[in-house]
């Protein structure tokens, strides 16, 4: 069956997705004679590593993760168009999606610079990272049609095509908000940085949650 105009729109945008994760792989190769014997895979919620790996389990892990959602995001849509007669979304989705995975990069390349030894502030460089996702995630939010892959994915939104509509216009802006928040804060905050990330992101998704639940009962 010939793609619709909705799937010749996000092509481009999905062949840029799996180049982004095609280039995590040539990245991690790059970078393996520069890292230290072990590299962190986890932090908790101040931004400390407290998990480690050897330098190409995690290197290569990192572009493993990055494939993997490309793959999952990319797939998965089509199946809401073959259970839930959803559209998938087209190129606005797969804009959210090119943002995520190149999120991650941005991720795996701060975390291979800082185990090669380059000197960085890692907690506030992907605290703000994650303020530019959000910012970027945020603005496209109101124009994403309903599906269970991408957006505020809640039981009452995805039984109404009103509900998901008036969160999404209603969440986007607060998402944005929240990026606008965590980019410069996060610079301020140094070492507090991910505490500040995280905790103004769980606040701005209960609010949404709440304000659209609030919604769904009311209509």
């Amino acid at each position: 069956m010939d793609a619709g105009p909705a799937d010749k729109r996000a092509m481009p945008f999905s062949r840029l997705t799996f180049v982004v994760a095609g280039l995590s792989w040539i990245i991690a190769i790059v970078a393996l004679p520069y890292l230290s014997e072990t590299i962190p895979i986890h932090w908790n919620s101040y931004g400390e590593a407290d998990g480690f790996a050897s330098g190409p389990i995690g290197a290569f892990s990192f572009s493993a993760l990055i494939t993997l959602t490309a793959i999952f995001l990319t797939v998965a849509p089509k199946f809401d168009r073959w259970r839930y007669k959803f559209d998938d979304g087209g190129e606005i989705s797969a804009i959210v999606i090119l943002a995520t995975v190149s999120m991650l990069l941005g991720l795996q390349v701060l975390i291979l610079l800082s185990s090669a030894g380059v000197n960085l502030p890692l907690t506030v460089a992907i605290s703000m990272l994650l303020g530019f996702f959000l910012i970027v995630v945020g603005s496209l939010m109101p124009y994403i049609p309903r599906n269970i892959t991408v957006g505020f994915r809640l039981p009452w939104t995805i039984r109404d095509e009103t509900v998901w509509k008036k969160t999404h216009e209603h969440g986007g802006p607060v998402l944005l908000l929240a990026g606008i928040v965590i980019v410069p804060g996060s610079a301020v905050a140094g070492a507090w940085a991910m505490p500040l990330a995280v905790g103004t992101l769980i606040v701005a998704l209960l609010y949404v949650t709440i304000w659209s639940y609030r919604l769904s009962r009311a209509t």
